[in-house]
């Protein structure tokens, strides 16, 4: 499972660390979300130091900081700074192979690519 991130002060130290890490912005009550965490956990098995959680119900201010507006987004942080970002779709939420496509781009190879 996943790193959970449960304040913005833990986010940011994780981020302050400097490495690449997805960083997927959810909610609990959100059923897209929900069906799109066991796609998000299958990936980070591949590099569990580069996947991260944090849940929009924990830390509000996120949404404004990082411009969330749908959820689920997944953003790349390179360097501590947002670089990529992957948006949900507005009643479609985000699929396996949409995740798979996105981390590709982004430079982290899916062997199991949907």
């Amino acid at each position: 499972m996943t790193d959970v991130i449960k304040n913005e002060a833990d986010l940011d130290k994780q981020l302050a660390a400097g490495a690449s890490v997805f960083v997927l912005f959810y909610s609990q009550w959100c059923p897209y979300c929900v069906a799109f965490l066991p796609a998000y956990e299958k990936r980070a098995k591949a590099a569990p130091d580069s996947f991260l959680r944090a849940c929009i119900d924990d830390i509000p201010e996120a949404e404004d900081k990082y411009a969330i507006d749908v959820v689920p987004t997944v953003l790349l942080f390179r360097k501590g700074k947002a670089d990529k970002r992957l948006d949900g779709k507005l009643g479609a939420g985000l699929t396996e192979a949409h995740l798979s496509a996105f981390t590709i781009t982004c430079g982290f190879p899916d062997k199991n690519a949907v």
